[in-house]
C-alpha cells in the first residue's frame, strides 16, 4: 500500500514539474565569447574571436549578430556561415551555430571587447530574446617598430622564375614571383616582396595577388600574397637578380626570423636574326592596293567650291528671291512692250497673210491690229487718205477682193500683202518719234483745213 502511495506521488510531481516547464512561453538564450590564443596576440597578428549563439530549443530565424569595432584593430566579420555546437548545462541540452571574428592589432596596448548582443527567434512560437556576452580585455604585443613586420605563427616563402624566351636574349623577359602563405594571419596584412630595380633590367611591377585561405566548410585558416615584377633585358653579357630577404616575428616567442630567397645569374645574347618565310614590305606594298582610291586636287577644289556657293545661296535665300522676282517682273514688261510694238504685230501680219490655210477673218485682224498701230487710225481710208492716187486705188481693190468676192483666197491676201510692204517704208519715213510726254495720236484728233475732217496727231 506504501509502494503505490509513493508512486503515484512521484507521477504527480514529475506532472507538476511538466506543467510548470510549459508554463514558461520564454525559451532561454545563451551567447559566449572567448578568444583563441589571446596570450599570443601580437602587432601584425590575427587572433580569432568565437562568439558561439545556443539555445535548447531551435532556431526559427538565423541569429542576428552586432557589428564589432575596437580601435587600433582591424576587424573582419563573420562570413555568415556558422558551425555547428553542442553543450550541456544543468542537464539542459544546448545546440547552436559558433561565428568567428578575426582581430589584427595594428598597435600595441590594452584591449577591451565589449558585451556583444545577439537577437534571435527560438522555440514553436518563434519568440525574439536577446542575450548578450561577457565583456573581456587582453593585451596586445609590440612589434619591432619596422615598419611592414609581422608577427605569424607560421609563415612559408616560395619564389619562382620564368623566362620567356629560355635562354634569355635582350628585349626577353625573367618574372620574379614571391608566394607567402600565413596561417592565422589575415592576407592584408603580409608585407610586401621588395622586388626593387636592378641595373641591366627594366622592371614592370604587377599587382599582387591577396587571397584569404579557408577550410573545405569556409572556416579562416590564414592569408596568402603573391608579388611579381617582369624584368626586361635591356643589355647583353651576364647580368644579374640579387638576393631577397624577408622578415618576420613569431607569434609564439616573438623572436625575429629572417629567410634569405636566393638570386640568379642570366647569360644575355644578341637576338638571332630569322628571315620571315614572307617578305612583309611586298605584303605591306600590296595591302589594299587595289583599294586605294585617288581624288584630284581638283574636284576637292570644286566640292568646296561648290558648297561655299550653296551656303551663300542659302544664307542669302530672301534677297535671291526677290531679285528672281524682280528679273522675271523685268522680262514680263519687255515682252509686253515687245508685243505692243510695230514690228511685232508686222511679223504676226506677215506670217498670216502667207499661210494660205489662215481664215480670212484671223488675216484681216492681223492687218488692223498693225494699221492701227503704225498710223493710229481704224480704218484703211483713214489711214491710206494722205498717200498718191494709186495707193489709195490698191486700197479700194483690196476691199473689194476681201468683202466683195467671198472665193478671192489667196489673191486679195497677196496684193494687200505687197501694197502693205510699199505702205510700211512710206508711213515710216514720215512717223516722227512721239515725245514720251505726248498723248497717242489715237487719243487727240485734229482737224483737217483742206478736207474739212479730223486727223489724229500727237499733242503737247
Amino acid at each position: 500500500m506504501m509502494r503505490w502511495q509513493r508512486l503515484l506521488q512521484a507521477i504527480a510531481l514529475t506532472l507538476s514539474m511538466t506543467t510548470m516547464a510549459w508554463a514558461d512561453d520564454s525559451p532561454s538564450l545563451r551567447v559566449t565569447a572567448r578568444l583563441q590564443d589571446a596570450a599570443q596576440a601580437q602587432v601584425g597578428g590575427t587572433v580569432q574571436l568565437e562568439l558561439q549563439v545556443m539555445t535548447p530549443t531551435w532556431f526559427t530565424q538565423p541569429p542576428r549578430l552586432p557589428e564589432l569595432e575596437l580601435p587600433g584593430v582591424i576587424v573582419t566579420p563573420p562570413s555568415g556561415h556558422g558551425a555547428i555546437v553542442r553543450d550541456q548545462q544543468d542537464g539542459v541540452a544546448y545546440s547552436g551555430l559558433r561565428y568567428t571574428y578575426l582581430l589584427s592589432p595594428t598597435a600595441a596596448g590594452a584591449l577591451h571587447v565589449p558585451a556583444l548582443t545577439v537577437s534571435a527567434q527560438v522555440g514553436p512560437g518563434g519568440s525574439a530574446v536577446t542575450a548578450s556576452s561577457e565583456p573581456m580585455d587582453f593585451n596586445v604585443g609590440g612589434g619591432s617598430g619596422v615598419a611592414g613586420d609581422v608577427a605569424a605563427a607560421e609563415l612559408t616563402i616560395t619564389q619562382d622564375y620564368a623566362l620567356e624566351p629560355d635562354p634569355l636574349v635582350k628585349g626577353g623577359r625573367v618574372t620574379r614571383s614571391i608566394t607567402q602563405r600565413a596561417q592565422g594571419m589575415q592576407a592584408m596584412l603580409l608585407p610586401a616582396a621588395p622586388l626593387e630595380d636592378v641595373a641591366g633590367f627594366k622592371r614592370y611591377p604587377r599587382e599582387p595577388e591577396v587571397t584569404t585561405l579557408t577550410d573545405t566548410r569556409g572556416g579562416f585558416i590564414g592569408g596568402q600574397r603573391i608579388d611579381r615584377a617582369d624584368y626586361v633585358a635591356e643589355e647583353t653579357g651576364t647580368l644579374h637578380l640579387p638576393d631577397v630577404i624577408m622578415q618576420w616575428r613569431d607569434a609564439s616567442s616573438g623572436q625575429r626570423e629572417q629567410q634569405a630567397l636566393s638570386g640568379r645569374e642570366f647569360v644575355v645574347t644578341v637576338s638571332p636574326l630569322v628571315d620571315p618565310p614572307f617578305s612583309l614590305t611586298d605584303d605591306l606594298a600590296q595591302l589594299r592596293h587595289g583599294l586605294r582610291w585617288v581624288l584630284p586636287v581638283a574636284w576637292l577644289a570644286w566640292v568646296v567650291g561648290g558648297g561655299f556657293a550653296a551656303l551663300m545661296i542659302w544664307l542669302g535665300w530672301p534677297w535671291w528671291r526677290r531679285g528672281i522676282q524682280k528679273i522675271r517682273l523685268q522680262i514680263q514688261r519687255a515682252s509686253a512692250r515687245r508685243k505692243a510694238g510695230e514690228p511685232w504685230h508686222w511679223r504676226v501680219w506677215r506670217r498670216a497673210a502667207s499661210r494660205g490655210a489662215v481664215s480670212d477673218t484671223a488675216s484681216i485682224s492681223a492687218f488692223y491690229r498693225w494699221l492701227g498701230v503704225i498710223t493710229g487710225a481704224s480704218d484703211m481710208r483713214a489711214a491710206t487718205r494722205q498717200l498718191d492716187a494709186p495707193n489709195r486705188q490698191a486700197v479700194e481693190t483690196a476691199l473689194r477682193a476681201a468683202y466683195g468676192n467671198p472665193n478671192g483666197g489667196k489673191r486679195w491676201r497677196a496684193g494687200l500683202a505687197a501694197a502693205s510692204r510699199q505702205w510700211r517704208r512710206l508711213w515710216r519715213t514720215r512717223q516722227k518719234p512721239t515725245p514720251a510726254y505726248t498723248l497717242p495720236a489715237a487719243v487727240n484728233p485734229v482737224p483737217v483745213e483742206q478736207t474739212g475732217s479730223f486727223k489724229q496727231t500727237g499733242a503737247r
